[in-house]
């Protein structure tokens, strides 16, 4: 490797590890302010962390038991600093692996290839329960606790929203459950859990006996793939959505056109929606964002009510919620937070690309880092049940400010 590419590449590495000693990072680390003032408090001797630990914020909270890092963690044996996140999985996918190959060992001849299994794998998720998820050890070993207590099948874990439901957690110490509710819930899923191992069973001998019908596309020609290798192309050329002009003007997205994505005017949307189908986006289509905010919240930006962010999608009515991180004039550092609603943070993602890429800065998946809340309240021009547009002269003004706040925020400097 050519020295100065390694020497560019240890730069890199240091400048990686010095922002997350810094606190500047959205990961953690052994280096980390926290995990330096954890050390502290407890009198550690070293550190016991997961790859999860350090993959997640300072600020993450553990979806089931709902405690900070700063109240799970506590000293082991060796009087080391315990930071640990796992990830919790349904085993479900284990057992339809098991049973797979069972089926097909009891064939009198296998006649099952790799893409009979790999359509079992792609079945197995329509009988897993959840999504894999990252809980605290405790609360992992908290699952194992409820199952013994519960008597629950072998094969049966419980969800993370399940977990939170019967464990009774303590700051810096193990669980404690609740064993009546871990057998309340076992008997709820009892039916149901008989059903998906049926399912499991059957998704088995299809795969296994080669009855299967899925047909497989070489990855390269699939549609995601292609697109993708185009945008990764033109990102590792430094021109990132130069792709779309390729075919010229008529084909490139709005929004990777500098500033023609908000030169659009959105129009007035008609009547509202329905008291129905309010109850429809909060039960159905929108449920985990509409449950996340109280009827009386408005968006910190545009100040829309609740109910006037509910939008008409091409199919149905939705409701997004968006919680991206905003410049924190004061401190100088992305790292203020709030939930705003989705046009909002659309509007905060094109802007800061807008000014990314009129900086000359390459891909970055955090582009609201380089605004205000009141930047972004300044050029929104809402309209309730419907698209923002933007105030372009507004922006026109900002746009100076805010090219030099992302060179600065990426280390370029004139």
């Amino acid at each position: 490797m050519d020295d100065e590419l390694v020497v560019a590449l240890r730069k890199s590495r240091e400048n990686f590890f010095a922002r997350v000693a810094r606190g500047q990072s959205p990961l953690d680390g052994v280096m980390s302010p926290l995990t330096r003032m954890l050390i502290e408090r407890f009198g550690a001797d070293g550190v016991d962390m997961t790859s999860a630990w350090s993959f997640t914020p300072t600020d993450w909270i553990c979806p089931s038991c709902g405690r900070t890092k700063a109240d799970i963690v506590r000293l082991n044996s060796k009087q080391r600093l315990m930071c640990r996140l796992v990830e919790h999985h349904d085993h479900m996918k284990d057992l339809v692996e098991r049973e797979f190959k069972l089926a097909c060992k009891a064939q009198d001849v296998v006649v099952a290839d790799e893409r009979a299994k790999r359509f079992a794998d792609r079945a197995s998720q329509m009988v897993s329960a959840y999504d894999n998820t990252i809980v605290c050890d405790d609360c992992n070993g908290a699952d194992a606790m409820a199952k013994s207590a519960a008597n629950t099948h072998k094969n049966f874990s419980y969800s993370p929203q399940e977990i939170r439901q019967f464990v009774r957690p303590r700051p810096n110490q193990p669980h404690e459950i609740d064993g009546d509710e871990a057998r309340r819930i076992w008997k709820s899923q009892t039916e149901t859990f008989a059903l998906r191992l049926k399912i499991v069973k059957r998704i088995a001998m299809i795969a296994a006996t080669d009855a299967h019908w899925h047909q497989e596309i070489p990855r390269m020609q699939r549609a995601e793939e292609v697109y993708k290798n185009a945008e990764s192309i033109a990102s590792y050329n430094y021109a990132p959505g130069a792709h779309y002009e390729l075919a010229g003007d008529k084909c490139r997205p709005l929004s990777d056109v500098f500033d023609q994505w908000r030169r659009v005017v959105q129009p007035k949307p008609g009547s509202g929606p329905s008291d129905k189908d309010i109850e429809y986006v909060a039960k159905v289509t929108s449920t985990k964002f509409w449950s996340r905010v109280p009827d009386d919240w408005c968006c910190v930006t545009c100040k829309r009510s609740k109910r006037e962010t509910v939008r008409k999608s091409k199919k149905d009515w939705t409701f997004l919620l968006s919680d991206p991180d905003f410049y924190d004039q004061p401190s100088g550092y992305p790292k203020q937070r709030v939930i705003a609603c989705g046009e909002c943070g659309a509007l905060a993602t094109n802007l800061g690309k807008e000014a990314s890429l009129t900086a000359g800065i390459s891909s970055d998946q955090n582009y609201g880092r380089y605004l205000t809340i009141s930047e972004l309240a300044s050029i929104v021009r809402p309209q309730a049940y419907g698209r923002h547009n933007v105030d372009n002269e507004r922006v026109d003004q900002l746009m100076e400010s805010l090219v030099t706040r992302v060179r600065m925020l990426n280390g370029v400097l004139d």
